[in-house]
């Protein structure tokens, strides 16, 4: 009889005991406290939660809408530091949205002070109490964070990328001669007129690290067929130390520099004659970069070409 009640006394404490749930959150537990990720107040991660997520994260604006995208902490930092501005002030004065280190070089920061080029405004375009109130402090912050490195949310510095070489610009003239280059039609081809021997075609190339006459490769191919160049030979562009300044592809107002230099025979080509040119130039990381590529917008296809008149 002693043996059963002890038996039924175990079985009793047994199911009596307390069923843990593992999801359930328990309060008394050490669990860390994450508000302390947003403490120091020039760090990434209390940038984003008390700046960038709150007030520039707007509907229709940074929200994936337009870059930089404030939408995580993870967008934000990849879509500033580094990046390419695409506004920047009316003499192109900066490089990056962030540049690390340079808060005075960072579009982010002076949009924030100047209205950058007179007719976009100051940015946040529209904000709330929170940023009126805490205004002077909050731009602060992101100069310091700016200037102390622009670490990432975990404390690491960024590394400067390396971008591949791009294409600015080409430009025609009379053999021999840099100034008065040569008209173009209205599909973007240079005219060329069938009572010229040769050309002087120059070409204007941008590296992010590199001067672009420190850039290797330098060859260049034509072909009177767009997709027909994979078996065209490639010849040798002339390298310059000082470039001629001319007009790009991209602006109606803002001169290239152009360092590289090929000059074409126009032996053999007829009336009509619609001539592509691509280049092909490599910096110190990156493969060879073929410019234009295949992939490249028509416009921009067009604009390396000569017609024959």
């Amino acid at each position: 009889m002693k043996k059963i009640l002890l038996f039924l006394v175990l079985i009793l404490c047994f199911s009596c005991k307390e069923e843990i749930n593992p999801f359930e959150f328990d309060n008394n537990s050490n669990s860390i406290d994450d508000t302390t990720y947003f403490l120091e107040p020039t760090s990434f991660s209390a940038l984003h939660h008390n700046i960038f997520s709150t007030t520039c994260a707007n509907s229709g604006c940074h929200d994936g809408t337009f870059e930089p995208d404030f939408r995580t902490i993870e967008s934000s930092y990849n879509s500033l530091v580094y990046q390419p501005p695409i506004k920047n002030d009316n003499n192109n004065s900066f490089n990056y949205r962030v540049d690390p280190g340079n808060s005075l070089q960072s579009v982010l920061y002076h949009r924030l002070i100047v209205d950058i080029d007179g007719i976009s405004g100051i940015m946040p375009l529209e904000s709330e109490d929170d940023w009126n109130n805490n205004k002077d402090e909050y731009i602060q912050n992101i100069k310091d964070w700016i200037d102390q490195g622009a670490k990432d949310m975990f404390g690491n510095s960024p590394l400067l990328p390396n971008d591949i070489p791009l294409g600015r610009g080409m430009v025609v003239f009379n053999t021999g001669q840099t100034n008065n280059p040569l008209s173009r039609d209205p599909s973007g081809s240079v005219l060329i007129s069938n009572t010229l021997n040769s050309v002087d075609i120059w070409f204007s190339v941008f590296d992010d690290l590199l001067q672009p006459n420190n850039l290797q490769y330098n060859k260049v191919k034509k072909s009177t067929s767009l997709f027909n160049f994979d078996n065209v030979s490639e010849e040798d562009l002339q390298i310059y130390n000082s470039p001629i300044n001319q007009l790009g592809y991209f602006s109606s107002s803002t001169n290239e520099e152009y360092y590289h230099k090929y000059t074409l025979d126009l032996t053999g080509f007829n009336v009509g004659d619609i001539i592509y040119f691509k280049i092909y130039v490599k910096d110190d990381v990156n493969p060879i970069t073929e410019i234009p590529n295949n992939g490249s917008p028509f416009t921009f296809l067009r604009y390396f070409t000569l017609k024959i008149i």
